[in-house]
């Protein structure tokens, strides 16, 4: 079987509390920086989905799933229709990302081994996927939202949290790997 089919409950389980604990953090630390419900200038949740899209594949985009229809369901909407709607996208719009941009070829797992223009392109990407898919979302049951308002800003706080949060485990994954290789030498 190969892996990118093989689900795991426990890595699924590890991106959803990695995921729920996200929007703690990103309210405490980035709270300021809202700009109306679910819409931030800065969105470190949005960073970690992708990445952990990235490193854990359908792992990973289930795992978050799961954790934003929960997140939603209890802390955003009444309507359930909504929240798992968005919780959905949330999971499916870092795996759109990532097939749209890796699409003719096999990305590997670490994020060092990809190269500087396919990771900025899959940021992009994903920066504008995922705030057009829950922006339409949310406009086919509000017709009330301002669409554009927050779909700019939903892009700009995706693209800074998406770049701090993917540059700081590439910094990471690098520096681990390069103490890893002085401590054989």
């Amino acid at each position: 079987m190969p892996a990118s089919v093989f689900l795991s409950p426990a890595l699924i389980s590890i991106a959803a509390i990695l995921y729920a604990a996200s929007f703690s953090i990103n309210s405490y630390v980035m709270g300021s920086f809202s700009f109306s419900l679910g819409v931030s200038w800065v969105f470190l949740p949005a960073g970690l989905r992708l990445l952990l899209t990235l490193l854990l594949d359908k792992n990973g985009a289930l795992g978050i799933a799961i954790a934003s229809v929960a997140i939603s369901l209890g802390f955003y909407f009444e309507d359930p229709v909504l929240g798992i709607g968005a919780g959905i996208i949330s999971g499916l719009a870092p795996y759109i990302a990532k097939l749209i941009v890796f699409r003719d070829s096999h990305s590997s797992s670490d994020l060092s081994q990809l190269d500087a223009k396919q990771l900025l392109n899959c940021i992009f990407v994903f920066s504008i996927v995922s705030p057009l898919m829950h922006q339409a979302w949310f406009a086919l049951h509000n017709e009330e939202i301002l669409f554009f308002e927050h779909l700019g800003v939903m892009i700009i706080g995706d693209l800074i949290g998406t770049f701090i949060v993917i540059y700081f485990a590439k910094a990471v994954i690098y520096l681990y790997k390069k103490r890893s290789s002085n401590q054989k030498a």
